[in-house]
């Protein structure tokens, strides 16, 4: 029998977490409620050219830039990721921000769209995706109508967009139901995630 010892942990690495859903399925939200209580999951801040709403904040909430800064961004090669969504409105992820996270061994929590998702997995394979799903179409289309942020026909096209980004489910590691009145389940369902992709072996720095 050998009395030689397995190597021990020393640490886990970090990685990505990925946090996709369709507009108004309440992800912004489950990201918030993911951070607080937890400094290893932290949040990268998206940037935008969309204009800031009254209960936004700039660079908490996301990073509010003109539509010229955006695209010397692009042209910098600054982003993990970045797409052009409703009207023109542009998004992205800054890359060096997450590179961070993840070196110091944190959970780097993107709240990002269903394209967003694919590009930042094509970078970091070892990123773990997790899709929210709503109850229904039906429901998403009433909570979109009670955010009352959107005109009719705004609300008609983030639907269409809606239906497209429900058969990406298949791309996604996780899907995670968020029913309405219901956010801690779904984010313990999330943290139950974060715990056993932390367990991974593959994650561990040996000694």
């Amino acid at each position: 029998m050998s009395d030689s010892v397995a190597p021990g942990r020393t640490e886990t690495k970090g990685f990505c977490l990925v946090l996709s859903a369709p507009s108004g399925t309440g992800k912004t939200t489950i990201g918030e409620l993911l951070t607080t209580g937890d400094p290893t999951i932290v949040r990268s801040v998206s940037m935008t050219t969309r204009k800031k709403r009254p209960n936004e904040r700039d660079g908490i909430d996301y990073q509010f830039v003109s539509a010229e800064e955006f695209k010397e961004k692009i042209r910098q090669g600054a982003f993990l990721e970045w797409a052009e969504v409703y009207d023109g409105v542009l998004y992205g992820t800054p890359r060096d921000a997450v590179e961070r996270i993840i070196r110091s061994g944190g959970v780097a929590l993107l709240v990002i769209d269903v394209q967003g998702g694919g590009a930042v997995k094509a970078i970091f394979p070892e990123a773990v995706l997790v899709f929210l799903i709503p109850p229904s179409l039906d429901s998403l289309s009433r909570r979109l109508k009670q955010r009352g942020l959107e005109t009719d026909e705004q609300i008609r096209k983030r639907m269409e967009k809606a239906r497209t980004e429900m058969k990406y489910l298949p791309a996604y590691d996780y899907g995670v139901d968020n029913e309405e009145g219901k956010q801690q389940s779904t984010v313990d369902a999330i943290r139950g995630i974060i715990a056993a992709e932390r367990r991974r072996i593959s994650r561990w720095e040996h000694s």
